[in-house]
């Protein structure tokens, strides 16, 4: 795909069009992306802090109000996330540039939440909008500096990988019409070269005891086999197989991670865990890690996993609202505590591992 201005290439009647839409979209992400960042340039606009969240302040142009897609992104604390890349995570910043300012390929099927994401050049990061004021409401009043912070203490850390989080507070018809996000969220994919013909299979595992909405309000009929693929899932008859040390291992990495989240008060996230076959995919380089994949204690498997989705805050409105008219309804994740929720949480990643009766708790 070229360069080419998305608006030359289309009659002016496409512009409702969902092609016009996600190029023209795609654009505006990659443009964000095209100065490089560097602790010489001058950041003299406290509005724009390179270090900490932006201030949420709602502002107002002609010349952006009538835009539809194309919107001007900032990068929040653009100097902190690039910490994080370079000195936590070992991110090569060309390699990372060079993505993110690549071409973007528009995935769909990835659930019910009606975000819009992107692929990175080679697959390697994922790039996600969020639309629900809630939750950017979190991510730049109690999340970001929190979340930073906690990975610096915490370099092991499942929570999923947040390499960049884009912004525009300028008023604009697309945000109007509630057909263009203003936010948006870069992650690491941990699934990159997934690939189900080599027996790859993923799971997005949330505890199950509780009336999920987004799952038991949708009439099978409707819910295609890629939606579903979107929801909360069980594991069923699998099991993670790992030896006592690596269930030790991860149950430690889980209980910082998830004590953390109950900290700043978010519920309904879960654990993305994918798997495939060591005779097909190989095992993953030393020293093993979730990121990257560790062997399952039989030899057979390769795991990867991150806890995703912790963006739903119960201190803001629109979780209240729901968590109040959840009430009519059976128990639902949103209308539990964040210190229960944790607790689910936690058992469920227990009753899903198995360890094999041989092992004796020596080194994996």
């Amino acid at each position: 795909m070229s360069d080419r201005n998305p608006i030359a290439d289309h009659h002016w009647y496409s512009v409702f069009s969902k092609e016009y839409k996600t190029q023209v979209i795609e654009n505006s992400i990659r443009r964000a992306f095209h100065d490089s960042l560097g602790a010489g340039e001058d950041y003299t606009d406290t509005k724009w802090p390179p270090y900490s969240s932006p201030p949420i302040i709602r502002t107002f142009s002609l010349a952006n109000f009538f835009r539809l897609y194309d919107l001007p992104f900032k990068r929040a604390a653009p100097l902190l996330f690039q910490n994080l890349r370079t000195k936590e995570w070992g991110i090569d910043e060309g390699k990372y540039a060079t993505q993110l300012d690549g071409r973007l390929t528009p995935v769909s099927g990835l659930g019910f939440s009606g975000s819009l994401f992107f692929f990175t050049t080679d697959g390697d990061y994922l790039v996600k909008s969020v639309g629900r004021r809630f939750e950017y409401t979190f991510l730049y009043t109690q999340c970001i500096e929190s979340y930073c912070d906690h990975i610096i203490e915490n370099p092991n850390s499942l929570l999923c990988r947040m390499t960049d989080v884009l912004f525009c507070f300028d008023r604009h018809l697309g945000g109007v019409l509630g057909i263009s996000p203003s936010h948006y969220v870069v992650m690491h994919n941990l699934l990159r070269g997934m690939d189900e013909e080599h027996g790859w299979v993923k799971w997005d595992l949330k505890p199950q005891q509780f009336f999920e909405p987004m799952r038991d309000l949708i009439p099978d009929a409707v819910q295609t086999a890629e939606a579903k693929s979107g929801l909360a899932d069980a594991m069923k008859d699998d099991r993670i197989v790992l030896t006592r040390r690596q269930k030790s291992e991860l149950y430690a990495l889980l209980e910082i991670d998830t004590r953390f989240l109950e900290t700043v008060e978010t519920i309904d996230y879960s654990l993305l865990l994918g798997r495939y076959p060591v005779s097909k995919g190989g095992k993953p380089p030393k020293p093993e890690n979730w990121v990257t994949g560790v062997t399952s204690a039989d030899g057979e498997y390769v795991y990867r996993m991150c806890i995703v989705d912790f963006l739903w805050n119960v201190n803001q409105l629109q979780a209240k609202i729901t968590r109040t008219a959840g009430k009519m309804l059976p128990e639902q994740t949103v209308t539990t505590q964040p210190a229960r929720y944790r607790r689910e949480f936690l058992a469920m990643v227990e009753e899903y591992i198995d360890v094999p009766e041989a092992d004796t708790g020596g080194s994996s």
